[in-house]
């Protein structure tokens, strides 16, 4: 009998035949020649679990993101982490009741509420340069936008999820510029909106939000500099002025902060500055959600590879 029981609830040592959501699939070769299939599977609880199928045929290639399958499964532990060894996986059939829909996790609001939260806040822009460029960019690219996650494994890597993310940062700065009058408000609400806008074209996602693999372009590039070259040309395009379009062109390249995660610049605007650490506690705060939203008070969650391999603690201070 098919269940649908969560990762979470599976005991070391137990057989589970249950229904799963493909993340990642990699047909491999093992040491001894002998092919493997090499799963990421997504329960509809949005947990997460390794799956290995030894001695693999050659037509298991053909599972990939977004497949729901059906699979038979002894429960193991691999690393510290738990493993599925499949025993069998097939694709869903006309018996199966299940609705895709709740294996795919989405952003808690709609993708159209939030992009007319980020148009709301263009129609008040006073500088008219910076709110064409932006409103340009933006629908360019709304089709995907509406759907895309922020990231293929980190933060925010759900249905909307880049949207979320945008959002979620457009609301910290609203809190944060009143303190600093020095801030051109517009300028920084306009470089998040933008700061991320090219992963759309970095990933390759289907319209559930899952990513199968990054693009040519996202491999060889990134989203920095294919963020730079979209600014480019449409500054081009609307005559924008030179130094709105190097200044926002500053932001995007600065906004990683470090050369190692992909800015040779660091922020020199102070606009910069504050999208930089926006950035970063909005996907600090997402990745520790994440992991303490089914942590009892008291208790520690798992490890985050996002959160440098720490393991978050969630503090017990009930008065019963």
């Amino acid at each position: 009998m098919i269940n649908n029981i969560s990762i979470k609830d599976m005991d070391y040592g137990q057989n589970v035949v249950t229904y799963m959501i493909v993340k990642n699939s990699d047909l491999k070769k093992a040491k001894n020649d002998s092919l493997y299939l090499d799963l990421i599977l997504g329960d509809s609880h949005g947990n997460e679990a390794s799956g290995k199928l030894w001695n693999a045929s050659g037509d298991m290639a053909a599972f990939k993101t977004g497949d729901m399958v059906a699979i038979d499964a002894l429960v193991q532990k691999f690393n510290g982490k738990l493993q599925l060894r499949l025993n069998k996986i097939r694709y869903l059939n006309e018996g199966d009741k299940v609705d895709v829909n709740d294996f795919v996790e989405s952003a808690p609001e709609t993708p159209e509420k939030m992009y007319e939260y980020m148009l709301r806040l263009l129609s008040g822009f006073e500088n008219e340069e910076l709110k064409l460029i932006t409103e340009y960019l933006l629908e360019e690219k709304k089709e995907k936008l509406l759907y895309y996650p922020a990231a293929k494994t980190h933060h925010h890597a759900i249905k909307s999820g880049l949207l979320y993310h945008v959002t979620s940062m457009l609301k910290i700065a609203e809190g944060i510029i009143p303190i600093y009058p020095f801030v051109d408000k517009e300028l920084l609400l306009a470089g998040i909106m933008l700061h991320d806008l090219s992963k759309v074209d970095e990933m390759q996602s289907n319209d559930m939000g899952l990513v199968e693999d990054y693009t040519k372009e996202g491999k060889l590039l990134g989203h920095i500099i294919q963020g730079i070259v979209d600014i480019d040309k449409a500054a081009c395009e609307l005559g924008i002025s030179p130094e709105l379009k190097l200044v926002l062109e500053h932001m995007i390249l600065s906004h990683h902060y470090h050369a190692e995660y992909g800015s040779p610049k660091k922020p020199l605007v102070p606009e910069g500055e504050l999208l930089h650490y926006i950035d970063l506690i909005d996907a600090r705060m997402y990745a520790m959600d994440k992991v303490l939203k089914d942590v009892e008070p008291g208790q520690f969650g798992d490890r985050s590879m996002t959160l440098e391999g720490r393991n978050m603690y969630k503090a017990n201070l009930s008065k019963e």
